[in-house]
């Protein structure tokens, strides 16, 4: 069980809470106590543990990728064994891509773009370096606080399998949806099968929806060999159709078709309408000894000098006709009886040096000769718009319209509509706890000031020691959620959210017991306990 390492201390790591479960590896947060930081401590399974050529090549893949120094990939800080342990010890950043599109079904084609030219930068350095990943997915791209997508688990494939792609099991290495179709076939890889797979994640993020969806591993890996996907545009037809062709690119069967390179690919997203400005303005950084230059033709420097003089000639030239032409008027209109329709015309037409003057004739019925006299009517004053005030737990992230607005608590002004989607999420709650996610619709009309409480809450493992085993269990929540039943022998650990319930335990010739229960994490995150012996005829 996962739980077993949660309160330990392995090497110079307190183990503080599990973060995830992997088919070969669990995550954990830890704390070094040596620099008195949080990291994430990824522990090579008990039964991988166990054979020793497997722990050579992780701990060797491992300390290959610690080597490699980008702000895109992760830094590995340690690599080590204790006590029969496998770990290694890496920044612990506080999302994963999966768990945002988890969370918000698909990104905006800007948040993809960026995110595919964060992980094809990393990619770059990676296969420069000769490493291949071998594992693209949502789930190894981290998202930093400040929206940088971060690449985990470089070469931990390849140290699990002792070869390019096949296990000693003849088992295929990887995330089946994710597949390159060289990859599903158990060939040799190259850095563009990485590409491929990158191709299906931002598939993934802009339409929210696989290229190749089932629960069948060899179906869907005969998909990605065989079959063409549908293109994102139709998915999603406000994409663009530059973003739709660079996707459809990288999902090409045969990899010559693709993009050469990671290089390439950084470059041809650089250049799209959607890429975000700081990426797609002078320059952008170094990856390697690769530079990618700016994206928009550079004006000569004689050019942009004699712009600047010319302008300022024109605006030179504006004013002197502008005071010239106010004194002009100002002196006809003092001694006229009436506002000349003419000299009103030209008053107000000297602010645009560029305007053309219409024949007299027809400007006699098209000024009104009042004009002068008559006020302004005051401006229609416009409705006021709709405010949201929007209260969940200060972790809770917040968002509108699947746009992050804030954490904790958000105030501010929103369009009338009928349909607004709010949503609040606890980030770092387990993937599996329902009580961390909370979806509501609300409808805004001008002038309204709509709060909307969000009470999101994490969850704690629960595990489970009844006796007898056939005993049943029931936790109804004193402070609101969902009534929860669970029989002692189906399981011995169960995700609860926190919060105080009412416990009856019931058996078949047995004492019924009814007690209460607050659930609540633990000092190292370890998981709450019941413990009971019923008595029983």
């Amino acid at each position: 069980m996962p739980y077993r390492y949660l309160g330990q201390q392995i090497a110079k790591y307190r183990v503080t809470r599990l973060l995830g479960v992997g088919a070969f590896a669990w995550v954990y947060e830890a704390i070094d106590q040596d620099l008195e930081i949080p990291v994430a401590l990824k522990i090579l399974r008990p039964e991988f543990a166990g054979l020793a050529d497997a722990e050579s090549r992780f701990r060797r893949e491992a300390a290959l990728a610690a080597r490699l120094r980008h702000r895109n990939i992760v830094t590995v800080r340690d690599v080590g064994a204790a006590d029969g342990v496998v770990f290694v010890a890496m920044d612990l950043l506080p999302l994963t891509l999966g768990r945002r599109l988890a969370l918000t079904y698909r990104l905006p084609e800007s948040e993809c773009v960026r995110v595919g030219i964060d992980v094809a930068s990393a990619l770059a350095i990676a296969h420069e370096g000769g490493i291949i990943h071998r594992d693209i997915k949502p789930d190894n791209i981290l998202l930093a606080t400040n929206g940088d997508a971060v690449v985990a688990d470089f070469g931990l494939a390849r140290a699990l399998t002792g070869t390019a792609s096949v296990s000693a099991t003849n088992q295929v290495l990887g995330t089946p949806h994710y597949f390159s179709p060289e990859q599903a076939r158990g060939h040799e890889l190259d850095g563009r099968s990485d590409l491929y797979s990158l191709g299906v994640t931002l598939y993934r993020a802009a339409t929210g929806q696989l290229p190749f969806e089932g629960d069948d591993w060899y179906a869907v890996a005969r998909e990605h060999i065989e079959s063409t996907p549908v293109a994102p545009r139709e998915q999603v037809p406000e994409l663009t159709p530059e973003y739709d062709a660079i996707v459809m690119r990288l999902l090409s069967k045969r990899p010559e078709h693709r993009f050469a390179t990671a290089t390439q690919l950084v470059d041809a997203l650089a250049s799209l309408p959607s890429a975000p400005a700081h990426r797609s303005g002078a320059s952008l950084p170094r990856m390697g000894s690769h530079t990618v230059d700016a994206f928009r033709p550079q004006a000569s420097r004689f050019l942009g000098t004699w712009t600047a003089v010319t302008g300022l000639l024109l605006v030179i030239t504006a004013t002197a006709w502008w005071q010239s032409g106010r004194t002009a008027a100002n002196d006809v209109l003092a001694t006229a009886e009436a506002p000349d329709s003419t000299l009103l015309f030209s008053d107000t037409t000297l602010f645009s040096p560029s305007a053309t003057i219409p024949p007299l004739d027809l400007l006699a019925d098209s000024v009104d000769t009042n004009a002068a006299t008559q006020m302004p009517e005051p401006a229609r004053q416009r409705p006021r718009p709709p405010r949201l005030d929007l209260l969940a737990p200060d972790s809770a992230q917040i968002y509108v319209d699947n746009r992050l607005v804030g954490t904790g608590r958000w105030t501010g002004e929103h369009s009338a509509a009928n349909r607004v989607a709010i949503r609040a999420v606890l980030p770092n709650a387990p993937t599996s706890c329902d009580a961390a996610i909370l979806d509501t619709v609300v409808r805004l009309v001008a002038g309204d000031r709509v709060t909307v409480e969000l009470p999101v809450r994490s969850c704690v493992g629960l595990m489970l020691d009844i006796q007898p085993r056939d005993a049943r269990l029931t936790f109804t929540p004193l402070d609101g959620g969902h009534f929860v039943e669970l029989r002692a022998d189906t399981t011995t650990g169960y995700l609860l959210p926190v919060g105080r319930y009412a416990v009856n335990i019931s058996a078949p010739r047995c004492i019924t017991i009814s007690d209460t229960l607050t659930v609540r994490r633990g000092a190292n995150g370890a998981p709450n306990t019941i413990w009971r012996r019923m008595s029983c005829n």
